[in-house]
C-alpha cells in the first residue's frame, strides 16, 4: 500500500483469465483475489465520498443489458477528442528538462489539457476533488468537490465546455461517470454505470461516451445528451482505455487482462477483431496524424505500436521503465512520452525509430502525462508526492 490516506493505484500483476472476483478490504486498501492470488488495484480513496444526495446533480442507473444505442461515425478522434492548434506545434525534443515542480497537494492522479491549451484538469481522489490548472501561469485557479465519490480519469468534449470524470470508490460502491461544466467548474450531471468506470472516453461525434470496466468484461455506452446507459458491448477481459481511428469509424480498446486490443466497429457498437498486445495492456493514445497507435504495457514494461490500417503490430519498445500506466503524444508526432509509475520517470519514445532516447526523472509514482497542443511542455501527475513535473518538451 502507498501514501496514507489514499489507496494504491498499482495493478500488480494482470491475470489472463478471471471468472470470479472476490473484494477485500484490508486496511486502507482494496485487494483482488484472482484464483486465489491477490492483485492491488488503480489508485483510488480510501475515504470515499458518499453518492449524491437528492440535493446533488441528477443520476441517472444502468439500463438493462443489451439494451440499443449506439455512436455513429463523425470526425476525427485520437483517444481524446481534440481542437487542432491554430499554428504549427513546437517541435518536440528527444530529452525535455524539468522547468519546474508544482506543489498541489493530494494524490495527483490524472491530468488532462483541455482541448484550447488553455487550462489542465486534476483528478485528486484522496481528496474528492478535481483541481483546475492555468497553464500560462501554472497556478490552481479552481478546487471542483466530486460528492459522488473519488474521482480517478477524465477526458473533454472537443469544444471544451465539458469534462467526463469517471467515479469509483475502494468497494465499487459508488460507480458513475460525471459532467463538469468548465465555464462554471461545477458539477452538473451524474450517470451511475457499472463497477469500476476507467478511461472514459467521448466518440469522434461527440454523441456518446464509451466507458472501459475495470471489473467488468464489457463497455457501458452512455448517451451524452440524455445521460443514461444506453448499451452495454461485450468485450475481452477487461477494458481500460480507448482510442480511435482517424476517420472516426473505429475504436481500439485495451483489454488489460487478456493481452490483446480490442477493434470496435463504431457504426454498430460491436467489437469486430482483436490485435495482439504486450502484457498487461493499459493506455493507448492514438498519434496525432493518425498513422501509429502506441500501447503502454503495464505488466511487461514496454510499449506497443499499432498500424490502424493493417490493424498490426509494427513495433515493440522494450523496458520503457517500470510499470508504465499512461501514454501520450507529442502534438508533433515525433515522439511519445510514457509514465512509468513505479521508477520515478517519464520516457521519450523516437516515433520514427521506436527507440526510447531519454528517461527523465520526475516525482514519486507518475501515474499521467498529457501535452500542451502547442507542444512547448508536459504535465506529470506524481501520485506520491503530490506534486506536478512541468516539462518542456519544445
Amino acid at each position: 500500500m502507498h501514501g496514507g490516506t489514499a489507496m494504491v493505484t498499482q495493478h500488480g500483476r494482470h491475470r489472463r483469465r478471471r471468472n470470479r472476483f472476490v473484494l477485500v478490504l484490508v486496511g486502507a486498501g482494496l485487494v483482488l483475489l484472482a484464483g486465489g492470488t491477490a492483485t492491488l488495484l488503480f489508485r483510488g480513496n480510501s475515504s470515499a465520498n458518499p453518492p449524491a444526495t437528492e440535493s446533488g446533480p441528477a443520476v441517472s442507473s444502468p439500463a438493462p443489458v443489451g439494451a440499443g444505442g449506439g455512436a455513429s461515425a463523425g470526425s476525427s478522434g485520437a483517444g481524446q477528442s481534440a481542437v487542432p492548434s491554430p499554428t504549427a506545434p513546437a517541435a518536440s525534443v528527444a530529452d525535455p528538462p524539468v522547468d519546474s515542480v508544482l506543489a498541489v497537494g493530494g494524490t495527483p492522479q490524472y491530468v488532462q489539457v483541455a482541448p484550447d491549451g488553455s487550462f489542465a484538469y486534476v483528478t485528486d481522489p484522496a481528496a474528492g476533488t478535481v483541481i483546475r490548472l492555468d497553464t500560462t501561469s501554472d497556478a490552481v485557479t479552481a478546487t471542483i468537490p466530486v460528492p459522488q465519490g473519488p474521482p480517478q480519469l477524465l477526458s473533454f468534449s472537443a469544444d471544451g465546455r465539458r469534462a467526463f470524470v469517471s467515479v469509483f470508490d475502494p468497494a465499487y460502491q459508488a460507480n458513475y461517470v460525471v459532467y463538469i461544466d468548465t465555464t462554471t467548474n461545477a458539477v452538473t450531471n451524474a450517470v451511475a454505470v457499472d463497477p469500476g468506470p476507467y478511461a472514459v472516453s467521448p466518440s469522434p461525434d461527440g454523441r456518446t461516451l464509451y466507458v472501459p470496466l475495470y471489473l467488468q468484461p464489457h463497455l457501458d455506452v452512455v448517451d451524452i445528451a440524455s445521460a443514461t446507459v444506453v448499451a452495454r458491448i461485450p468485450a475481452d477481459p477487461n477494458p481500460h482505455w480507448l482510442a480511435y481511428s482517424k476517420d472516426g469509424r473505429f475504436g481500439y480498446v485495451t483489454d488489460h487482462f487478456a493481452d490483446v486490443v480490442s477493434v470496435l466497429d463504431l457504426r454498430t457498437n460491436t467489437v469486430v477483431g482483436t490485435i495482439p498486445g504486450g502484457d498487461g495492456p493499459h493506455a493507448i493514445a492514438a498519434s496525432p496524424d493518425g498513422s501509429r497507435i502506441a500501447v503502454v504495457d503495464y505488466v511487461g514494461n514496454s510499449a506497443t505500436v499499432i498500424d490502424p490500417v493493417t490493424n498490426t503490430v509494427v513495433a515493440t519498445v522494450g523496458d520503457v521503465g517500470l510499470q508504465p500506466q499512461d501514454v501520450s503524444y507529442a502534438p508533433d508526432g515525433r515522439h511519445f512520452y510514457t509514465a512509468n509509475s513505479n521508477d520515478g520517470t517519464v520516457s521519450v519514445v523516437d516515433t520514427a525509430t521506436n527507440a526510447v532516447t531519454a528517461r527523465v526523472r520526475t516525482g514519486t509514482s507518475p501515474t499521467s502525462v498529457a501535452v500542451v497542443p502547442n507542444g512547448r511542455k508536459a504535465y506529470v501527475t506524481n501520485f506520491d508526492d503530490g506534486t506536478l513535473s512541468v516539462l518542456r518538451t519544445g
